[in-house]
């Protein structure tokens, strides 16, 4: 089998992550892409310490547990979505596994639960450390789950900055929603808008440059929507001026959307505290819905 952008499903067995592995297999089921299910046991250093003694078969024991739920989980798969799941169980620190096995495979996406685990201990508005960590720094799009897959996700909104990385996001949107309407929004204000009122800047010179600024990200994304054959009917662009995150999450809501896509910088640890100049980490914890984090050089 072609394992070139294959779909890797990370699991904790936790009840989140039960509802990503559906989304997992309805995606990888409309896209016509290999699903491979992980699960990761811990180091051999924190093994030999939670097996004292005969380590050896109590770290055989603990894959032989994981290796029989994953197969119960992947027949569970097959019977719904029709298709059969490899299975893998790897052992490491959780999100380093998570990424040197989806790099081994040549996978292009990463699907797996907002919380895993801590689901109902953290905030409702949070995100698990496994899963932040993995947004952060994948070169694979990630995406993260909230709600269970009851179908294919049919209200898709892309969030568009006019910047070259926008062609991954609005390429993920197009292809997760094949023949459904999505929206791609490009909220815009004037660059130091603020700073240029106290310099004594006209509200005519202010929205000159918001209008250029408009037009320019409605050509660029134009273009894009051309690029990959997107027929004006089937994707509705939105050009909003006002500050980003509210006026996203906004507009997500009255759409009800089910699945936000939005773009990530390159640099290390993008989504960290003090460290991000986007707002992909905002959206991350304050989104109700599902949230895919797309690297500027992922597929499409």
């Amino acid at each position: 089998m072609d394992r070139t952008g294959c779909i890797v499903a990370p699991t904790d067995f936790s009840p989140a992550a039960e509802r990503a592995t559906r989304r997992a297999a309805s995606l990888a089921s409309a896209l016509d892409r290999p699903l491979y299910l992980m699960h990761v046991i811990p180091p051999q250093d924190l093994l030999e310490k939670l097996f004292p003694g005969p380590a050896v078969t109590g770290a055989e024991a603990l894959r032989s547990q994981a290796e029989r739920a994953l197969r119960e989980r992947a027949q569970r798969i097959a019977e719904q979505f029709g298709l059969t799941p490899e299975c893998k169980v790897v052992s490491g620190e959780a999100h380093r596994a998570i990424l040197d096995t989806s790099d081994s495979l040549q996978a292009d996406l990463i699907v797996l639960g907002a919380q895993g685990e801590r689901e109902g201990v953290l905030p409702t508005e949070t995100v698990g450390d496994t899963a932040l960590k993995l947004a952060e720094r994948s070169l694979k799009a990630t995406l993260l789950v909230r709600r269970e897959a009851q179908e294919h996700y049919c209200h898709v909104v892309a969030c568009a900055k006019g910047v070259p990385a926008d062609r991954a996001v609005v390429g993920w949107a197009n292809k997760v929603s094949p023949s459904d309407l999505f929206h791609i929004v490009s909220a815009y204000a004037v660059p130091l808008e603020r700073r240029l009122r106290e310099w004594g800047a006209s509200q005519t010179t202010l929205d000159t440059y918001a209008t250029r600024e408009r037009d320019e990200r409605a050509r660029r994304l134009s273009g894009l929507l051309s690029e990959f054959g997107v027929p004006a009917a089937r994707a509705r662009l939105h050009m909003e001026r006002g500050e980003p995150l509210p006026t996203i999450l906004r507009m997500a809501a009255e759409w009800q959307a089910d699945l936000l896509v939005v773009g990530r910088r390159a640099q290390a640890n993008p989504l960290s505290a003090g460290q991000f100049a986007s707002i992909a980490r905002h959206i991350v914890f304050r989104a109700s819905m599902d949230v895919m984090i797309v690297p500027p050089s992922g597929p499409p």
